[in-house]
């Protein structure tokens, strides 16, 4: 992914760790879960409750001469050239609806008010008409004009604001920053002592902001290291559970990049930032991410 399409992923990044730097955000964070589910249920129902609602059918005369109408539906909204039609009398009023485009079909407009005469556009429940006729032939139908006017249903906003509130928590619980970058390694010796680097919990183990730390690795347990915190806090990295991963790359940030680690443990996320690609390198081969990645089918290319 070229960095011009990691820009937006890295502002949104941004923008959730700054809204997870708010007073509260930590206990809401406790349910965000939760509140993600209630959002999709209120979007789901509100969707189900909007899909049967009636809604009236926006149609041409052209096209329901041709038969386009939908089988079950009778509502409709159609516009035309309205005209008064004999027959009016004290219990309502009838027009003749017609349109250049449909010269051989009209409706006939039966209303409880005065309707406004000339170009117009009526809603009602259509009698009749649903087959169609073949082009050239006549056509009509009765209409039972709405008062007043009937417009379109419109689209569900409140449900799709609440599944955009869905996915926008759904991605960031899944998001963090720095944003993480995979890379390949190159060629390197294990490392066999220790490497200061800057420590990150996702799971807030110890702190979620970077803080020093040495990662320690000896000669007598490969695989393993123990990562000791400012202030002699220890925790063990052991890489030898299916549940346990560790991944090569850099940490970008919106002011620059780091050569980092990514150490899957079970339950937590670490993130390791290095002072050098080679230290990187180093700490990888030896945390045996070599064979993690022939494991995985994946090549590790030298680099020149």
């Amino acid at each position: 992914m070229s960095d011009v399409l990691r820009f937006p992923l890295l502002l949104f990044a941004f923008g959730v760790e700054q809204l997870r730097r708010l007073p509260g955000a930590e206990f809401l964070g406790q349910f965000a879960k939760w509140i993600a589910r209630l959002l999709l249920l209120g979007a789901l129902v509100l969707t189900l409750r909007w899909a049967v609602e009636a809604s009236p059918q926006r149609i041409s005369l052209a096209d329901l001469a041709a038969g386009n109408l939908a089988p079950m539906q009778s509502w409709i909204i159609v516009t035309g050239d309205l005209a008064d039609e004999p027959g009016s009398n004290d219990g309502g009023h009838v027009y003749r609806l017609t349109d250049p485009n449909a010269p051989n079909a009209y409706l006939i407009v039966r209303s409880q008010s005065l309707q406004s005469l000339g170009h117009t556009t009526v809603s009602g429940r259509i009698d009749g008409g649903h087959g169609g006729v073949p082009a050239g032939y006549a056509w009509s139908a009765q209409l039972d004009a709405d008062v007043p006017l009937a417009t379109e249903l419109p689209p569900p906003w409140l449900a799709i604001g609440l599944a955009g509130l869905w996915l926008l928590i759904l991605a960031g619980r899944r998001t963090s920053y720095p944003l993480f970058i995979a890379e390949a390694p190159s060629d390197a010796m294990p490392a066999t002592s220790g490497l200061r680097v800057t420590a990150r919990s996702n799971s807030g183990r110890f702190e979620r902001r970077p803080v020093p730390a040495t990662l320690s690795f000896t000669s007598d347990n490969p695989g393993a290291a123990d990562l000791t915190i400012q202030g002699g806090r220890r925790i063990p990295i052991r890489l030898h559970s299916a549940l346990t991963r560790v991944d090569i790359g850099r940490i970008r940030s919106l002011t620059g990049s780091e050569p980092a680690l990514r150490v899957r443990l079970e339950g937590d996320d670490l993130l390791l930032s290095f002072g050098s690609a080679r230290d990187r390198d180093a700490a990888f081969a030896a945390l045996g991410g070599g064979g993690q990645l022939q494991r995985h089918g994946q090549a590790r290319p030298a680099v020149t």
